[in-house]
């Protein structure tokens, strides 16, 4: 149904001693929403969500065994962080979250007038980009909110610059 569930600790979701989170939000607002819920197993907290507890066991336990180890993820990450894990027990949290569009990091190089750079710094003759295909502009991490401006201001420049003006 296009919906998942971020799956955190107390101790992981870094509520301070007001109760906010990492954003400064109040918890008791977010599970107050019916879009977020709190228990001091995991069983109980798939059974308040409604996910399959056995499976969320399952998984978490998969999961902690993958940051321990630092292999054999399923999913083919190739490490997790250590404040990533869920092994110093609850109570614990899930939030329903929905996919939303991300800006992807990386691609080819581009200048000002959406031009691709090559390895050695050249332009490289008629060859234009924009959108998620492009890199270099934001480092090595995003700016929020900027992918779509990203896309149809270079797209515009590209085709500007492609035509001559």
């Amino acid at each position: 149904d296009q919906l998942f569930f971020v799956i955190s600790s107390a101790k992981r979701a870094l509520v301070d001693k007001d109760g906010r989170n990492a954003y400064g939000v109040k918890v008791e607002d977010i599970l107050s929403s019916g879009k977020s819920f709190k228990a001091d197993t995991l069983e109980e907290l798939a059974q308040k969500a409604g996910i399959n507890g056995k499976n969320l066991v399952e998984t978490v336990k998969k999961w902690n065994e993958f940051c321990k180890k630092g292999t054999g993820d399923e999913m083919g990450r190739p490490t997790c962080m250590d404040d990533h894990r869920l092994d110093e027990g609850g109570p614990y949290y899930a939030t329903l979250m929905t996919p939303s569009v991300h800006h992807t990091m990386g691609g080819v190089q581009i200048n000002e007038k959406a031009q691709i750079i090559n390895n050695s710094g050249k332009v490289i003759p008629g060859l234009f980009a924009a959108g998620e295909i492009t890199g270099g502009i934001h480092g090595t991490n995003r700016v929020g909110c900027n992918a779509v401006p990203d896309a149809l201001t270079f797209g515009r420049i590209a085709g500007l610059t492609a035509a001559g003006k």
